[in-house]
């Protein structure tokens, strides 16, 4: 699977350097997360979407990439290194399809009520530059727990905040 990604997002930067003479930056956006009280907590991402000053959304990733959000407690772990043409983007669009939470060892598929994240941001992507973008997903906020008599059922609302923009 991996291998199937690493190729997609080659295949996507070499078409993309191929196509125009567009001024471009890079762009990197990586994740991180806060402590809670579970042994893993495990988000999908299916897809990564930037959106443009005036233009509509632009799909920049797509696949499947499964993430321990208890992994990136105080570390930033890479999800994707492109190039973006130059100019001043207002969002990020995450795609959250599925979820599971591992508590005391027993494993629970956790259920995603809208899988469609919105991160509002102001970033701007300059030529021969390059910008770097961190989102906390915020698994202690994510998550909500809803009792019904001695079952338990998970839902998964990801929170997810920008933590850093540097360039």
């Amino acid at each position: 699977m991996k291998k199937l990604i690493l190729f997609a997002l080659s295949a996507a930067l070499l078409l993309s350097g191929c196509a125009s003479s567009e001024k471009t930056g890079n762009f990197q956006l990586y994740l991180t997360d806060q402590p809670v009280d579970a042994d893993e907590i495990w988000a999908t991402i299916s897809k990564i979407e930037v959106q443009k000053t005036g233009e509509a959304f632009l799909t920049i990733w797509e696949g499947t990439k499964e993430y321990d959000l208890l992994t990136l407690m105080n570390t930033q772990e890479l999800v994707l290194d492109t190039t973006l043409e130059e100019g001043m983007y207002t969002q990020i669009r995450l795609t959250v399809t599925e979820g599971r939470i591992v508590i005391g060892g027993q494993s629970n598929e956790m259920t995603v009520p809208s899988s469609m994240v919105q991160i509002p941001l102001v970033f701007n992507v300059m030529e021969d530059s390059s910008v770097e973008v961190v989102l906390d997903f915020e698994a202690d906020q994510s998550v909500d727990v809803i009792h019904t008599g001695q079952n338990a059922e998970y839902l998964l609302k990801p929170v997810i905040r920008v933590e850093n923009i540097s360039y």
